[in-house]
């Protein structure tokens, strides 16, 4: 790989990447195509056989012209248009320079010239070169012009009208003439006009802060009211979380009483079902399952009364009914389902 391959990106020459930005700005604001030039350019007045006209950025029109242009006669110029490779706009300046002294035959000291672009593609820039003899220019200047100020080119230069050529169609300023009251008074308008700018984005940033700095006040109020209400709210909050442990612990003593009910409720149960003739000798309970083992007269009766108790879902035994010798009491043992206990809340 070559060196210079190595600077290569996208087709961009990263070596000449500065002179690039520096000179895309350069065509931004002085190029006379310029949209911005043609915004804030001076109207010129130009002066030519057919009459006179009023142009603002090289475009026909605009307010009332204070400064002026002549006109250069068609024989007096000399008209080149070029086509300069994109890649070597960077160096425009240099390639103008190049082209002058290669097309012009006049001596470098006695050589005027001026450039506009025309148009450009994807690779080329197209542009017009116009060259003419300083000699030549400011001898038909002073004919054009009888005014005292511009009577001596060379000691009146700031005084002297600019000298325009109409090349190809396109109209042309020849450098070294009037243009420089233009310039000075375009760059004048471009520094107004930027501060102009700069003064309404500071205001749009002051504006911005302070609005930043008023909402961030306001914050502060709510979050110090937040803070206060908190701190109003706080037994309020611990009374809440106070009661909802208290409900939660109740939940946990309902679920446990409906795992384990009260023996004692279901002894109380027992002793107003069963009359006095009957007596339970054995009493055990885990969960909603009883069993009891005692003696009566008729253990059948004790297993259909406890059955049709609505407490109960249902009442089973185990073991046959069975004699106590010569007692007359039968001895029984019984499994007691209980129904549902959750909502009961007090005994029969």
């Amino acid at each position: 790989m070559s060196s210079q391959s190595q600077w290569m990106l996208f087709g961009i020459d990263m070596r000449h990447i500065g002179q690039q930005w520096v000179s895309a700005w350069r065509e931004f604001l002085f190029s006379p195509v310029s949209p911005l030039r043609r915004l804030l350019d001076e109207p010129v007045l130009l002066i030519r056989p057919e009459g006179a006209q009023i142009f603002q950025g090289g475009v026909p029109g605009g307010a009332p012209a204070t400064l002026q242009a002549q006109l250069l006669p068609d024989e007096l110029a000399l008209v080149r248009p070029l086509t300069i490779p994109i890649a070597a706009e960077a160096e425009l300046p240099a390639v103008l320079q190049h082209e002058v002294a290669a097309g012009s035959p006049f001596t470098p000291e006695d050589t005027v010239y001026g450039w506009v672009e025309t148009g450009r593609d994807a690779t080329h820039l197209r542009a017009v070169l116009a060259i003419a003899s300083r000699a030549s220019v400011g001898a038909w200047l002073r004919e054009q012009v009888q005014s005292e100020a511009t009577a001596d080119a060379d000691d009146a230069d700031a005084a002297l009208p600019e000298v325009w050529v109409d090349a190809q169609g396109t109209l042309v300023t020849l450098a070294g003439f009037g243009e420089h009251a233009r310039d000075e008074a375009y760059r004048k308008r471009l520094i107004r006009v930027g501060l102009m700018g700069l003064g309404v984005l500071l205001l749009v940033v002051l504006c911005a802060s302070l609005f930043a700095m008023h909402q961030g006040a306001r914050l502060k109020e709510l979050q110090q009211l937040q803070a206060q209400i908190a701190e109003r709210t706080r037994p309020a909050v611990a009374m809440r979380e106070t009661v909802a442990r208290a409900n939660t612990l109740i939940a946990a003593a309902n679920e446990e009483l409906r795992r384990f009910p009260n023996p004692h409720r279901e002894l109380v149960r027992l002793t107003d079902l069963l009359d006095d003739s009957v007596y339970v000798a054995h009493f055990s309970m885990r969960g909603d399952e009883l069993r009891i083992r005692g003696r009566a007269e008729d253990a059948a009766m004790v297993m259909q009364t406890l059955a049709e108790t609505p407490a109960f879902s249902s009442v089973t035994a185990p073991s046959a009914i069975t004699a106590v010798g010569n007692t007359g009491l039968e001895q029984f043992n019984l499994d007691i389902t209980l129904q549902d206990v959750a909502g009961e809340g007090e005994a029969p």
